[in-house]
């Protein structure tokens, strides 16, 4: 088989699982559904604008939202024994790298999906439809960066005892440049500041956090999920 095609098999294989049992995406959603009516209830009050605190808000609670969906899901690939069927087949590891990120992307995607109006409807107070595009490009490159680094930290960590204190530990300080940055584009976003300049600086800060931790991945993801 070609590269092409193991990516797409394994892509599927994951994808067809948590379709039929729907564990991730339920949790997650549900977290981060609660997130945002806690949100609602202790921050918003009439007169309040919180429309500066709205990429804090919303990217926090992508970013548990995630970290709950990237231990749930290799925790089961490790318990069930998938993992170790999937090393024993002729496919280069980081093609699996690539289908797993891949299929956490677009368990993500499509929380965001329904997440974010419901966001909206809550906490922002003008229309940003002119600016969906700016959101759209900001939500995928800081997606690209959480499920590419989570990934490779859910590898290393799902054979430690510890693995739910583990991968917290190793994921939050890493991804709190991007969290910055995103957190300051998708509030510029909602707050109508899509000037340029600082959007730009901070869209080119986003690829290139998503460039380092691929090719960091690339390079340590056979040592990663072989130990």
């Amino acid at each position: 088989m070609s590269a092409a095609a193991q990516f797409s098999a394994i892509l599927r294989k994951d994808l067809t699982r948590e379709l039929r049992t729907r564990e991730v995406l339920v949790s997650v959603f549900l977290f981060v559904m609660l997130s945002l009516v806690i949100f609602h209830y202790a921050f918003a009050s009439e007169g309040n604008d919180l429309t500066f605190f709205t990429g804090g808000m919303l990217w926090v609670t992508f970013l548990f939202g995630a970290l709950l969906g990237l231990n749930r899901s290799f925790a089961q690939e490790k318990d069930e024994g998938c993992l170790d069927g999937l090393l024993l087949c002729p496919v280069d590891r980081v093609t699996i790298f690539l289908a797993k990120t891949a299929a956490n992307l677009l368990l993500l995607l499509a929380i965001q999906v329904v997440a974010v109006p419901v966001f909206t409807l809550f906490f922002v107070e003008r229309s940003y439809l002119g600016d969906l595009p700016l959101l759209v490009l900001v939500v995928l490159l800081a997606d690209l960066g959480i499920c590419a680094l989570g990934t490779l930290l859910a590898t290393i960590s799902m054979n430690s005892r510890a693995r739910d204190l583990l991968l917290p530990v190793l994921f939050l300080p890493l991804i709190v440049p991007l969290l910055i940055a995103a957190t300051s584009a998708t509030t510029a976003v909602f707050a109508g500041d899509t000037g340029l300049g600082d959007l730009t600086v901070r869209l080119v800060f986003l690829a290139a956090f998503d460039a380092v931790f691929l090719v960091a991945a690339y390079g340590t993801y056979d040592f990663a999920i072989g130990e």
